[in-house]
């Protein structure tokens, strides 16, 4: 495989689809660990979609020789002091869709910092299964796919606009 940037998202993009599908088949399972499967294909979903965008500004930074390829957490590009300091189109519209509470790639980023807290201790005998019951219902299938087809065409369309004519 060469070791280009954009390999790490095309590698993300296709281990997302395939969690996704994993997912929607675990969710119409009726399979006695159907519960667990459909939680563990969420935070499967949710870790390729994440490495996807961590990619994604990888791959930007290299196209502009910037030196954020070392990042290691969406969150510390998408800064308004960053989009300052490195000014571009891609990071800037990144940052943007990061603020706004109501797009993709923020639910996604909220889903993710929910999944890297550490569990609240539950009262109940059947805690494990009420709380992931409770966390599949807040960022669900539905959302993962939006944040994967959004994410797609947001690599598709920074590819094309990379391009030299």
């Amino acid at each position: 495989m060469a070791n280009e940037v954009y390999t790490r998202t095309n590698q993300a993009l296709f281990f997302t689809r395939r969690a996704l599908d994993a997912w929607a088949e675990a969710e119409a399972s009726d399979a006695l660990d159907a519960l667990s499967l459909v939680q563990y294909h969420r935070e499967h979903a949710l870790f390729h979609l994440y490495r996807g965008v961590l990619a994604v500004v990888h791959e930007v930074a290299d196209r502009y020789r910037w030196p954020l390829v070392e990042l290691r957490q969406v969150e510390a590009a998408l800064l308004p002091s960053v989009v300052a300091r490195f000014p571009g189109p891609e990071l800037a519209e990144l940052t943007e869709l990061a603020d706004n509470h109501e797009t993709w790639l923020a639910r996604l980023l909220a889903a993710w910092q929910q999944l890297q807290a550490p569990p609240l201790p539950e009262a109940s005998a059947n805690s494990l299964i009420a709380s992931s019951a409770v966390k599949g219902g807040e960022w669900g299938l539905d959302d993962a796919k939006e944040a994967w087809a959004a994410l797609s065409e947001r690599v598709r369309s920074y590819r094309e606009g990379m391009v030299e004519w």
